[in-house]
């Protein structure tokens, strides 16, 4: 019975879509994890700082700076101490203080209470992507990562080694 939707499956229009639908999967899993020839960096949003300018699940594209280049009311994407533990901030520069930059969600009330170095700055954000975010979230969970990698690439397997039983048989 699975044999013969695999049959039935690979002989469709469905088919060379779904390759290309795994292979894009791929692509944009390598595309996020390394970013854009190390130019671009990608960040999902994962909290409402920064709301209404990022909502919870917006993509933020990231360029680095030269260091003088970033100035009060950019948004700004660096390394933070919290809770003891390294976390990614995306933030808007509020105001400038001697060598470091004091920072400030757009849905906060106050500024942060830890200044940013120059050094921890990864860089600023040129683009938003809408609710992008999600689409990687879901694909970096478990679930995600079986449903757009795993699964695909078993029929793909299956359905060639399927197709090379049946080549092998016929000759």
């Amino acid at each position: 019975m699975a044999t013969s939707f695999l049959v039935s499956f690979r002989q469709t229009i469905y088919y060379p879509l779904f390759i290309l639908f795994f292979f894009m999967n791929v692509a944009l899993s390598v595309f996020f994890a390394v970013g854009l020839l190390g130019e671009l960096k990608i960040y999902t949003n994962i909290s409402g700082s920064m709301s209404p300018t990022i909502v919870l699940g917006d993509l933020t594209v990231v360029k680095k700076q030269y260091m003088n280049s970033y100035k009060p009311g950019d948004i700004i994407t660096f390394f933070s101490n919290r809770n003891g533990k390294q976390e990614v901030i995306t933030h808007r520069i509020y105001r400038m203080g001697g060598n470091v930059y004091i920072t400030k969600g757009d849905n906060n009330i106050t500024p942060d209470t830890q200044p940013v170095i120059p050094r921890l700055i990864i860089g600023k954000v040129i683009a938003i992507i809408p609710y992008l975010g999600y689409w990687v979230m879901a694909g970096n969970s478990l679930a995600g990562k079986v449903l757009f990698i795993i699964m695909p690439m078993f029929v793909i397997i299956s359905t060639e080694v399927f197709k090379i039983k049946q080549s092998s048989v016929m000759i």
